[in-house]
Parts: C-alpha cells; structure tokens; sequence
C-alpha cells in the first residue's frame, strides 16, 4: 500500500501507525472488520464457537477481526499472520500499552449516547487518544447518537456531529452509523475530518438491506465496515464475507453480491 494512497494523515504521523495501517487495510486503503467483542455481554447467538466464526470470515476474505482481550489471547495463533487485530477497550489509556504489548493493529472504545457528549466523556475520548499517539496505535472511535431510550438515532445531522466530534477527540478512524441517502452521507464523510468505516448495527430484516448500506455507505467515501451480527448470524457467514467484502474492495453492484451468497 502506498502512503500517497492512504486517505487519512492521522495514521502517518508515526511509525507505528504506518505499519498498523498497512495490516488493518487493504492495498486499495480500505477495509472489512468483522466485528465479534459482543462477548463482554456473554454468550451471543452466532460467535459461541469463536475459533469455526473465525475460520469462516477468514476464509471469507475479511480483513480484520474486532475483539476483546480474553478472545485476542486465546485465537492468537489462529489470526496471527491472516488477520489484523482490532481490541475493544474500556476508556482507560493503559489499555492502549496493552493492546500493543498483544499485537493488536488497532484500538476501539464504545460511546452509544447523547450527542453533543458531556465533557467527562469528552475526556476520557481524549486520554485514549494521547496514549494511542504514544504508542503508535490506530484508535478507531464509536460515537453512536442514541435517544434516552438507547435506540439508535438515524438522523443525519446527529450523525454528522457524532462523526466530527469523534474526529476532533483524537480518533484515527470513525465508527459510525449510516443514514441515507449516498449524497447525505458524503456529507458526513466528507466533514469527519478522518477516514469513517460504518458500523453494521442490529440484525437486518433483509440480506439486501445489508448490502445496499454497504455500498452506499462506500460510494459516500467510507472506507469500508464494521460488521457483526449480520455476518455471523448469517447462515453462512463465509458467503456474506465474501459478498461485503467484494463489495467494499471489487465495487461489485448489489445484483453481483446476491450472486455470490447464492453460490
């Protein structure tokens, strides 16, 4: 992957960033995390069995896996060399050294809430932020607008605000999600100030909703997903890998990706 190619300066302001970049993404510079850190709840339908999840997104052609510490120590053999290591993290900085003592390309923190954030929190973004600059690590920053309910808030200047603030906190690549249309969410891309990948959210009604915010959400200039549930509480989350993935790195259309889980 040539630097020239990555779209975001935050990754090349050191070292360590660099070289986490070119195993997060892809060479075309972007990237399909399969997101399974859903255990810090406990035991979630599709992922009881890590080890046979990961072997199928792997062979799927997914780029990265999103996971906790207790999965990252136990499938290290199996991702070492094959996938790139996202760990979840609490909003403690001394998470950050030990992400890096592990491997890990990437760090992520969590924030469903209101939105503008209080500015304890806002801190706590920023502490995370300082250590991963230390350590040249990648930080990927969650903010999800929510309602008091918790439900997600699709409206897409809360988005926008989401992206940004996760942008000027320190993070190096946000997680977000997506609201349509394609034009709407260039807008939101286009503000974040760094590179979005969107998060795949709840279990979809359809495998087409799915693919369809893939797509958009890559022609609105994300550079790839985030994507849990709706991989690998897929019948066959090998073939939906395949499908997301050749939609974020081969620009195939929705009819080409529906083929794919046909197969």
């Amino acid at each position: 992957m040539e630097l020239k190619d990555l779209k975001y300066s935050g990754i090349m302001r050191s070292t360590g960033k660099i070289i986490r970049a070119g195993n997060l993404l892809a060479d075309d510079g972007k990237t399909l995390v399969v997101a399974m850190d859903h255990g810090m709840i406990g035991i979630t339908k599709g992922i009881e069995f890590m080890e046979r999840v990961i072997d199928q997104v792997m062979k799927g052609g997914a780029d990265a896996v999103l996971i906790n510490l207790g999965a990252a120590k136990r499938l290290a053999p199996k991702l070492s060399g094959k996938l790139s290591i996202v760990l979840s993290i609490p909003f403690d900085p001394k998470y950050v050294e030990l992400a890096a003592k592990i491997g890990a390309d990437a760090v992520k923190t969590t924030y469903f809430g209101k939105v503008p954030l209080d500015w304890s929190q806002m801190e706590k973004i920023s502490e995370v932020a300082e250590a991963a600059e230390d350590w040249g690590m990648i930080y990927m920053v969650e903010v999800v607008p929510t309602d008091e309910s918790g439900k997600t808030i699709y409206d897409i200047e809360k988005v926008k605000q989401a992206a940004r603030i996760g942008a000027e906190l320190g993070g190096d690549i946000v997680k977000t999600a997506y609201v349509g249309p394609v034009s709407s969410y260039k807008d939101v891309v286009e503000s974040c100030l760094v590179p979005i990948v969107v998060m795949g959210g709840p279990k979809m009604e359809t495998v087409k909703d799915l693919l369809v915010m893939v797509k958009e959400s890559v022609e609105a200039g994300a550079i790839g997903g985030a994507i849990g549930r709706n991989i690998w509480q897929y019948e066959n989350p090998e073939k939906m890998t395949r499908a997301i993935s050749a939609i974020i790195h081969e620009g195939v259309n929705i009819d080409e990706a529906l083929k794919i889980l046909e197969k």
